[in-house]
Order: structure tokens, then sequence, then C-alpha cells
């Protein structure tokens, strides 16, 4: 009897251990996506406990929002003076500057923050997560569907504009790694793995946004924003996201760099790149609009990304048999 007493236990947790196998990749991709996105319903029965940011455009914001929200699009946090293409156009506030910002808007990091926006957007509540983020606030995560799934889980609509509480916040440093500029990029540009999330036609050169010049960074691959989303503009699961950066060749141990044409969309990208391991994935902010716009620093137009060209001085080009342009990574 004891014997098939022990027999009976050792088959039970023998299962029990199977079982766990089997769904522990369920649970792990449930706890990934968590780490990152909300439900509507998950955020109807937590809505008193968090701050709910929309950072749509105020015009969409005043037709109808989440009730308690308070409205910060992507230029709220950046900055915008002068034209675009100049030296710091479109780049984060210095932290002093960007924690007074975001105190403004009722944030002292106790309390979780919740961004939305409209899906198949340009992604700005990931640009307003990637600030959190890189502001010390971990706690914070997106409305998963935005605003469409707010309103068909039956959440309520309001049209009063919410004027917040200011409150104290302080940004000892910015954290993980989140960001890079201009100077940075262009001596790591042979040494990182570049993606450009624009649509193909920016890619190849069309300017749309008063770009400076048309086309992309040298050795840039580029995966457009939208790839990582489904047709219902839900993003993709960590394993579809893991196989669509291996069929560009890259791994989660790469050191990658993420751009757009003023940081909003590469923003959204970095986060659902380090959501699905890779965690040396980072925006750069300043994006296209400066890079284009400094004249020393080279772009490549048409479908293939090409790569950097080393120089000696502002006018002479390296020639191709140094070993320095041989060892260039030929997609970087």
């Amino acid at each position: 009897m004891m014997k098939l007493r022990r027999k009976s236990i050792k088959i039970c947790v023998t299962g029990v251990a199977i079982l766990l196998c089997l769904l522990s990749p369920v649970f792990s991709e449930e706890a990934t996506r968590e780490s990152l996105y909300v439900g509507a319903q998950w955020l109807q029965e937590n809505l008193d406990k968090v701050v709910v940011i929309d950072a749509r455009p105020k015009t969409l914001y005043e037709k109808g929002h989440i009730p308690g929200a308070v409205n910060a699009e992507w230029t709220y946090f950046a900055n915008v003076n002068g034209q675009p293409g100049t030296p710091g156009w479109g780049e984060i506030f210095e932290k002093d500057k960007l924690a007074q910002k975001i105190g403004a808007l009722g944030i002292d990091g106790k309390k979780p923050v919740i961004a939305y926006a409209d899906p198949g957007g340009w992604g700005q509540d990931g640009w307003v997560i990637w600030i959190m983020r890189l502001s010390g606030i971990e706690n914070s995560r997106m409305l998963e569907g935005g605003f469409s799934a707010w309103r068909a889980a039956g959440g309520k609509v309001s049209t009063t504009s919410v004027a917040p509480k200011a409150r104290a916040f302080k940004i000892p440093s910015f954290q993980g790694g989140y960001k890079v500029t201009t100077p940075w990029l262009k001596e790591k540009l042979d040494e990182v793995v570049v993606i450009d999330v624009r649509t193909p036609f920016e890619y190849k050169g069309a300017r749309i946004f008063q770009e400076k010049r048309g086309g992309h960074i040298p050795g840039a691959l580029n995966i457009p924003l939208d790839s990582v989303f489904r047709e219902d503009q839900t993003v993709k699961s960590v394993e579809e996201i893991r196989t669509l950066m291996a069929s560009y060749g890259i791994s989660q141990e790469d050191e990658i760099v993420v751009y757009d044409t003023a940081g909003v969309r590469s923003a959204y990208m970095v986060m659902v790149l380090r959501m699905a391991g890779f965690e040396k994935a980072r925006n750069y902010d300043s994006s296209f609009h400066e890079w284009a716009g400094n004249m020393d620093l080279e772009v490549v137009e048409g479908d293939m990304p090409g790569r950097p060209t080393l120089k000696t001085d502002e006018s002479v080009e390296t020639p191709d048999e140094t070993p320095l342009q041989e060892d260039a990574p030929e997609n970087v």
C-alpha cells in the first residue's frame, strides 16, 4: 500500500510539473504584456487609483476623453522652438524642466500612470510611457487598444477638460539608457543596429514633415512601426516580435537604436522591443529631423540600408580598402 501511495504521489507531481511547463509560456506572455499594457476593464476598475494621460491632440481630447484624464500631446514634453532640423528640435527637455512638466500633470511618481491614444496613429502613448520610464516612473503603462478599446468596453466619455493639481516631482538622472543623442549615434554608428520605423516611402527619400533632406541614416533597417501590430491594432505576441526581429538578423543581445522623424513612433517601438526582451533598445528622439538637418552627416536614399562612411576629416572619405571600412558591419 505504501509503495502504491508513493507511486501515485510521484505520478501526480510529474503531471503537475508537465502541466506547469505547458502553461508557463502562457503565463510568461501574459505577465510580459502586463508589464507594458493594461486592458480597458482593468482601467475601469482602477480609474480612481491612477493618473491617466490622453496623449492625443487637444482637439480630439476636447471632443471626448476618459473621465479624469489630463491631456499632454507629444510636443508638451519636447523642445519644438524654431524649425525642424535645427539642433535640439524635437528632443525632450533637460531633466529639471521635464520633471516640472511631469509634475504639472499631477504626477509625483507614487500613483501608476496610464497613457492612451488612438490605435493606428503615431504611437503618442508609447512616447509618454518612454518618457515616464526614463524619468524613473516604472509603474507606467499603456491602455491596449487605446481610446477605441475604452469605448468598445462601454467606458464613460467626458468632454470636461481636467486642470490637474501640480505635484512636486524630481528626476535625479535619466534612467535605463532609454535615450541617445546625435553625437553619441555618430560615434557609435558602426557598432549598433539602427532601426528606422518610418514608412518605406519616407525611408526611401520622401520628405513629408519638413525634413531638410530625404532618405535614411546609413545602415538603418526599415522596420515600420505598424509591423509590430495585428490587424485589430493590438501588439503582436512577444514570440512574434522576436521572430520579426530575427528575420532582420537582430538578436536580444544587440545594442539597438530606433528612430523616426521626431522620435515619437520610435519611442513606441523601443517600449515594445524592451517588452519583448530587447533590453538594449534605445530611442533617438531628435531623430531624422536633426540628423538630416546636419549637412556634415550622411544620408542614404533608396531601398537599401547603405553603410556608414568613415571619414578622416570633414571632406576626405576613408578609402574602401582600409581595415576600418572592411570591419564595418553590413547592417547596423
